[in-house]
């Protein structure tokens, strides 16, 4: 796909944009959204849905960070600790995309978005499991685990980091968003190239997503700090069920037809 149709570059700038809206106010990539937009609007497939997604996050993970530091809610500790384990993860993530199969790959696309929606209705109260050096390894391993899903299934990685620094690193859940945006950026950098050198990546479709995405991220960071946050974990949970519900349903149908 190297030229796009006028309506191709109308839904990807639409899809960029929502990714970006949804990115600053959750603090996430976006990928978990424009995977699935990607496959049903622009019929992409879907391992290349995953990888150009990531690259389509990078300029939107930029923007938020740079919006989020601007009104104080980066965690830099924490983000250096996750960005040490997701970097590295991020390019693992990439090379296991070549040896997972498609419908594996949407059933632990679903799994994951389920968890994340489950434990965020839970609970969203800020809570410090362990600190000190032990705190920091944490930190690592999760940053590596939401790396490697970065890398394989094209999102941020926001949707683990986010629920795991308000449970276990004590943030607020704005901070949390917002260091999670600023650890993006390096994995997101780090999985785009991996998957670049693999010619995975769709670049007009990244490219014009992700620039959409750029100023519809401030509004979603202005949402986040106005909305209650009953509201906002509510909405983003139900957004990854209905995701998770779709993914899940084109592993089974994948796997029998």
């Amino acid at each position: 796909m190297n030229k796009l149709s006028t309506s191709e570059k109308q839904r990807t700038l639409l899809i960029g944009f929502l990714a970006g809206v949804l990115a600053g106010l959750f603090g996430v990539g976006g990928g978990f959204l424009m995977v699935p937009l990607y496959l049903a609007w622009l019929h992409i497939d879907q391992k290349k849905a995953h990888a150009t997604s990531l690259g389509a996050i990078v300029p939107i993970a930029i923007a938020g960070a740079i919006g989020y530091t601007a009104t104080g809610d980066v965690n830099w500790t924490s983000a250096l600790y996750l960005l040490a384990g997701s970097f590295f993860g991020a390019i693992y993530g990439a090379k296991l995309l070549h040896t997972i199969s498609l419908p594996r790959l949407q059933l632990v696309f679903s799994g994951l978005l389920t968890v994340s929606a489950i434990r965020l209705l839970w609970s969203a109260q800020p809570t410090q499991i362990v600190d000190g050096l032990a705190g920091h390894l944490l930190l690592i391993a999760v940053g590596f685990f939401a790396g490697t899903m970065s890398g394989l299934l094209g999102i941020g990685g926001g949707i683990i980091m986010v629920p795991a620094m308000i449970i276990a690193a004590g943030l607020d859940a704005v901070t949390a968003r917002g260091t999670s945006l600023a650890v993006i950026v390096g994995s997101g950098i780090s999985g785009t190239y991996a998957h670049y050198k693999r010619g995975n990546i769709l670049f007009p479709i990244a490219i014009l997503g992700g620039l959409a995405g750029v100023p519809a991220v401030y509004l979603g960071i202005y949402l986040s700090q106005n909305l209650p946050e009953r509201i906002s974990v509510a909405i983003f949970a139900a957004v990854l069920l209905t995701i998770a519900y779709q993914q899940f349903k084109k592993s089974v149908k994948t796997q029998y037809s």
